[in-house]
């Protein structure tokens, strides 16, 4: 019997052993080449065309809210005792956080954005620890950018998230072109530094990468940009990523693989119908934190299959 490394609620979740790969290079290049469409439709229909928002819905639909539905499909027990202490530890890691968010919502808020920022990263370079550079550098840079860009609309959210005001922190930071692009220039710098000593045969791809992802975020409203690269960059590396891993790991094949993500893509259909019919998607912070409920279990499962 295949032995497990047993690493708390992520040692139920997933029993570590060796790697898998990703579409590498190739795949990297074809989501460059959809950003740059994307980029392109943006200066020609302009940032509130509608065909650019069907883009995004379409994306959150098709493959953002989907792409963690196969976790459960990586527990190591597969026994009914297996599955339901997969579903107790995956509900009760959810419940655990939704009482910190009552509790201390600023302690849940930065755990949010700090579990995204790894698992962003790691999404991107498929590293094993939590500390990789490269990976924290590009899963900060996500987050990092739209914040500062939009810094009252973020604010607003952030204060219907925590309920409580957050005016007082208004005066720290305002938006400017000038102190953007400085800002943008220097990240830039450091992040090649880093690519240079850590990633040094794809630094001209990863660079080329962080440059049209900043150009994106740069020309579009706060909930355009991080939508597409939460859909077209993480959440499609992760289903790519996944796919393969289960083609190695479980011998199925890629069409096996994708398949196991259509009963979340069809539930999502459903929901983002209802979304719009009661308007669930006009309450931002609603969504932003039902979102991280379900980030929270996401991120020990991939986290331990990366591992792997």
């Amino acid at each position: 019997m295949e032995n497990e490394r047993v690493m708390g609620v992520g040692g139920i979740l997933n029993n570590s052993d060796n790697g898998s790969g990703s579409g590498g290079i190739k795949f990297l290049m074809l989501q460059c080449l959809i950003q740059l469409i994307l980029i392109l439709l943006c200066f020609i229909l302009g940032s509130s065309s509608l065909i650019l928002a069907g883009i995004a819905v379409l994306g959150l639909v098709v493959i953002g809210i989907p792409h963690g539905g196969n976790d459960y499909a990586y527990r190591p027990d597969r026994s009914l005792k297996g599955t339901i202490l997969f579903f107790a530890y995956y509900l009760g890691a959810m419940g655990v956080y939704a009482a910190v968010w009552y509790a201390f919502p600023i302690v849940a808020l930065l755990l949010f954005l700090l579990i995204s920022m790894h698992h962003f990263g790691q999404s991107n370079f498929e590293t094993s620890t939590w500390l990789e550079a490269e990976s924290l550098l590009w899963g900060l840079w996500l987050l990092l950018f739209p914040i500062v860009k939009h810094w009252a609309e973020v604010l607003g959210v952030f204060q219907q998230m925590l309920g409580r005001p957050v005016d007082h922190l208004a005066g720290v930071w305002k938006s400017d072109s000038i102190v953007l692009f400085l800002l943008s220039l220097s990240f830039g710098f450091v992040y090649f530094l880093v690519l240079r000593h850590k990633q040094p045969k794809k630094i001209s791809i990863y660079m080329f990468q962080w440059l049209i992802v900043t150009i994106w975020y740069w020309i579009t409203p706060l909930m355009l940009g991080f939508v597409v690269v939460f859909c077209y960059w993480h959440a499609l590396q992760s289903i790519q990523y996944q796919i393969e891993y289960v083609k190695k790991e479980y011998q199925h094949s890629r069409w096996q693989g994708f398949k196991g993500f259509l009963p979340l893509g069809i539930l999502a259909v459903i929901g983002m119908y209802f979304s719009v019919s009661f308007d669930v998607m006009g309450h931002l912070d609603l969504a932003f934190i039902l979102l991280s409920l379900i980030t929270l279990p996401h991120v020990i499962v991939m986290d331990g299959i990366y591992r792997k």
